[in-house]
C-alpha cells in the first residue's frame, strides 16, 4: 500500500504569519503619515468641485443680476455630471487601493473630462485651483503645471513632503481609439492644443485598474497584506523591481484568489511565492482583464529578468521552508514566544487606509461586500454583534471625553458641523468640523461623537494644553 498523504504543518504558517505581520506593522504608514495624505486628497477634491463649478459658470456667461446668480448656482448644483465640463475626480494608485507604505509621498487622482483635455483646459484648472485651495484650507500648497505629462502637481510645504499628482482624461481619448482600430472614419477635428494622447490613455488605464482592485483584491482576505509585503521587498531588492505596480497586485489576487479556503497572511506570501517559483513569468505572460484587446500585463520584461525573478522566488521558498522567513523580508528573526499584549493595545485595522470620498466623483457601483449577508433573518442579532466587535468607541472615550470637556469649559458655546459621511453603510465614517478663534479644525471617526473627540483633541493640541491622552502613558513609565 502506498505510504499516507503527509498534510503540510501549520506550524510554519504561524510561524510565517508572526513575521509577516510584524514586518507589516514596520512598513505600515503612521497614522500621522495617513491624516496628511487623507487631508490634502480632501482638500483637492473639495477644491476641484469648485473649479468645477466655477467653469460652468464661466460658459454660461457673467450673470446680469444676482437672482440670475442664484438661479445659476442652483442649475450648476443640479446639473448633470455628464454634461458637466469637468465630470468627476477619481481616487487612484496606491490611495485608491489601500497599499501606501511609510515613507510613500507620491498621490495620485485623475480628473474626468467631457471633451479631451487640452493646454488651455489645464491652464484654466491649475490657476482656478490655487484660488480655491485657499478658499478651503489654512494650509500652502505649491500648484504647477506639467503640460508635458498632461497633468497637474500640488506640493504642500509641511514637513511631510506630498505630492498629489492631478491627470486630466476623457473617456473620447479610448473611443476614438477604439474606433481608429476599427477602421472607422473620424469626423471629429481635435483642437490644435489636445494633450498627449497616451498620457490620457495611461490615467483612463489607471482607473480601470482601481475599480477591477476594489473589486477582486480588497476581499479577499492577506491579499492587501501581501501586496504591501511584496511591495517593499520589491523596494529593497533590485530584482523584484520590474514586477512592481499592477503586475505584482494581477499576480497576488491570481494566486490567493484561486486557494480553496481563506489564507493567513504566512500562506497567503509562500503561496505568491510558490506561483513565482513555478516558472509562471517563463510561459506566455499574464492575462490583463482591464483591456478589451489581449494585452500581456508583463510584456515589459524581458527573458533574463523573467528568470532572475522565477530564481529568487526559488531561493526564497527555500528559505521560508527551512524557518529562515525572516531573511526574505529583511528583519530580525523572532523569539520563539512572544509576550502577552496588554489589554490596553487595541488592534489596527490594516483593510482600510484613507476612507472613500463622495465630494466630487460619478456614482460607483455597490460594493459587493454589501449585497452579502442580506438573508439573514435577524438583522438586529448582527447589528448587536458589530457593536461588541468594534472596541475603538470603548477604548477612546475615556481619553478623548475629558480633551471635550475641557474645551467646552475654554471655549463654551462651540458649534460642531457634520463635514462627510462615507464609507459603507455597516461602517460608517463621520467627518465633524469646528471653528476656534477663526481656524477650522476637521477629524473623523466611526461616529459623530468620536469624531467631536477627535476634533477636540486637535483643538487642544493646537492650542498646546492638555488633552488626557498623555494621562494613560504616564504610570508605564518608571
Amino acid at each position: 500500500m502506498p505510504p499516507p498523504m503527509r498534510h503540510r504543518s501549520m506550524r510554519i504558517f504561524m510561524n510565517g504569519d508572526r513575521h509577516v505581520m510584524a514586518k507589516h506593522s514596520a512598513v505600515y504608514p503612521t497614522q500621522e503619515e495617513l491624516e496628511s495624505v487623507q487631508n490634502m486628497v480632501s482638500h483637492t477634491e473639495r477644491a476641484l468641485k469648485a473649479v468645477s463649478d466655477w467653469l460652468d459658470k464661466q460658459e454660461k456667461g457673467t450673470c446680469k443680476s444676482e437672482s440670475d446668480c442664484t438661479e445659476a448656482d442652483k442649475d450648476s448644483e443640479q446639473k448633470d455630471p455628464a454634461t458637466r465640463t469637468l465630470r468627476g475626480v477619481m481616487r487612484v494608485g496606491l490611495v485608491a487601493k489601500g497599499l501606501l507604505l511609510k515613507g510613500d509621498l507620491d498621490l495620485e487622482l485623475v480628473l474626468l473630462c467631457r471633451d479631451k483635455p487640452t493646454v488651455t483646459l489645464l491652464k484654466k484648472v491649475s490657476e482656478n485651483l490655487v484660488t480655491q485651495l485657499k478658499t478651503f484650507t489654512e494650509d500652502k500648497y505649491v500648484v504647477t503645471q506639467n503640460i508635458r505629462e498632461a497633468s497637474i502637481i500640488i506640493k504642500n510645504t509641511k514637513e511631510l513632503p506630498l505630492t498629489l499628482t492631478i491627470h486630466l482624461t476623457s473617456p473620447l481619448v479610448r473611443e476614438e481609439v477604439e474606433k481608429t482600430s476599427t477602421g472607422d472614419t473620424l469626423s471629429v477635428i481635435d483642437p490644435p492644443d489636445v494633450l498627449d494622447r497616451h498620457k490620457c490613455l495611461t490615467a483612463l488605464a489607471s482607473l480601470r485598474h482601481a475599480k477591477w482592485f476594489q473589486a477582486r483584491a480588497n476581499g479577499l482576505r492577506s491579499c492587501v497584506i501581501v501586496i504591501r509585503i511584496l511591495r517593499d521587498l520589491c523596494t529593497r531588492v533590485p530584482t523584484w523591481s520590474p514586477l512592481r505596480g499592477w503586475p505584482m497586485e494581477l499576480i497576488c489576487e491570481k494566486a490567493i484568489g484561486t486557494g480553496n479556503r481563506p489564507m493567513g497572511a504566512g500562506e497567503a506570501l509562500r503561496r505568491v511565492l510558490e506561483c513565482l517559483a513555478s516558472g509562471i513569468l517563463m510561459a506566455d505572460g499574464i492575462y490583463d482583464p482591464c483591456e478589451k484587446e489581449p494585452t500581456d500585463a508583463i510584456g515589459h520584461l524581458d527573458q533574463q529578468q523573467r528568470e532572475d525573478i522565477t530564481a529568487s522566488a526559488q531561493h526564497a521558498l527555500r528559505l521560508s521552508a527551512f524557518g529562515q522567513l525572516h531573511k526574505v523580508l529583511g528583519m530580525d528573526p523572532l523569539p520563539s514566544k512572544m509576550p502577552k499584549k496588554t489589554r490596553s493595545d487595541t488592534p489596527i485595522d490594516y483593510t482600510v487606509q484613507i476612507p472613500p470620498s463622495t465630494t466630487y466623483a460619478p456614482p460607483m457601483k455597490r460594493p459587493i461586500e454589501d449585497e452579502e449577508g442580506t438573508d439573514d433573518k435577524s438583522p438586529n442579532k448582527k447589528k448587536k454583534k458589530l457593536q461588541k466587535k468594534t472596541g475603538e468607541e470603548k477604548a477612546e472615550p475615556p481619553q478623548a471625553m475629558n480633551a471635550l470637556m475641557r474645551l467646552n469649559q475654554l471655549k463654551p458655546g462651540l458649534q460642531y458641523k457634520l463635514v462627510s459621511q462615507t464609507g459603507p453603510v455597516h461602517v460608517p465614517v463621520f467627518t465633524m468640523a469646528v471653528e476656534v478663534d477663526g481656524k477650522n479644525f476637521e477629524a473623523s471617526g466611526p461616529s459623530k461623537r468620536t469624531a467631536k473627540l477627535h476634533v477636540a483633541v486637535k483643538v487642544l493640541q493646537d492650542m498646546g494644553l492638555p488633552t488626557g491622552v498623555e494621562l494613560k502613558s504616564e504610570p508605564t513609565v518608571k
